[in-house]
């Protein structure tokens, strides 16, 4: 395929995830008033899904919740066999099999530059691995999913979400390889502060993501609450009614810095990430509100302190 024709491709789908970013955070501007109810509809999973009069085509297509083991085990797979594939580019010093040359081109116009070299995109994919990997044992043996239900929209959007994360990381490393000049190859091995830094956010954020996750199954498995949710406290919970968000944004904040800006893919789906969970930290602050009399007033959905 001309290269003109995948760069089209490339601006048109930028366009497109920006157009959806900006859309995203226009409602939370407005604070949802006014917003379609199907919005709420397509973003309403779990909890916020109970005692709701979906629209006739919504209520047709939901399925369990528990169904997210399904991306997170695909995602798994697919960010191991990157991950393989970046050792072997790495091993091999770019001597990659055609068809795979042949998947990344058909995705990526290489017409990027000061992208990560292929030893960070190996940290950056060994990091994502561990943080689906985990979502993945937490689906299985953590969480207690009941009854609830989620959009199907929802459902095919994971699948989705997490091939475009381990394609563009793999794409990170190959566009390096490609490109690669005396700048690149002097600079590739470097660990630099950005790089410390993004990955001690990581930990952080993946270790309290695991935690709140635990702190939310266990108010399930209290055989003293009568009631099928309970408000949780302590730790972030006493900040930020949806610290499991928080921590999500920030696990995405730091394979950023970590694989560094100038490539925009992988900014796009921070962005993305962001947008997502301001509206789902919307929607279940709305719903704690609404259920719980001792809510604490200053209590954030989101950010601490803020909002």
């Amino acid at each position: 395929m001309p290269r003109t024709s995948l760069s089209r491709k490339n601006q048109v789908a930028t366009e497109n995830c920006k157009s959806g970013a900006i859309f995203g955070i226009f409602l939370q501007m407005v604070n949802m008033k006014g917003t379609p109810k199907i919005m709420y509809d397509l973003y309403s999973h779990g909890k916020s899904c109970e005692g709701k009069l979906f629209s006739t085509l919504i209520s047709a297509v939901l399925v369990p919740k528990s169904w997210f083991f399904h991306f997170y085990l695909f995602s798994t797979i697919y960010t191991f066999i990157i991950l393989i594939v970046i050792v072997w580019m790495i091993l091999t010093k770019n001597q990659l099999p055609i068809f795979i040359t042949m998947y990344i081109s058909s995705l990526s116009a290489h017409s990027c530059i000061n992208i990560a070299s292929p030893e960070i995109s190996l940290l950056a994919a060994t990091l994502f691995l561990l943080q689906v990997s985990r979502r993945m044992y937490e689906s299985m043996y953590v969480t207690i999913f009941l009854d609830s239900k989620m959009n199907l929209g929802h459902y095919i959007v994971g699948y989705l979400h997490y091939w475009g994360c381990g394609t563009i990381l793999l794409s990170y490393a190959a566009c390096q390889s490609i490109q690669e000049n005396h700048m690149h190859e002097q600079a590739r091995n470097e660990i630099c502060l950005q790089h410390v830094i993004g990955t001690v956010l990581f930990i952080i954020a993946f270790h309290q993501q695991h935690i709140v996750h635990v702190t939310l199954a266990n108010l399930r498995k209290n055989p003293h609450s009568m009631q099928k949710h309970s408000l949780p406290q302590g730790g972030l919970f006493n900040y930020v009614s949806c610290p499991n968000f928080l921590c999500e944004i920030i696990i995405y904040l730091a394979i950023n810095l970590l694989l560094g800006v100038d490539y925009y893919p992988w900014t796009l789906i921070t962005f993305w990430v962001l947008t997502n969970q301001i509206m789902n930290a919307t929607i279940s602050q709305k719903w704690y509100k609404s259920k719980f009399k001792e809510f604490p007033p200053t209590r954030k959905a989101l950010i601490p302190f803020v909002y």
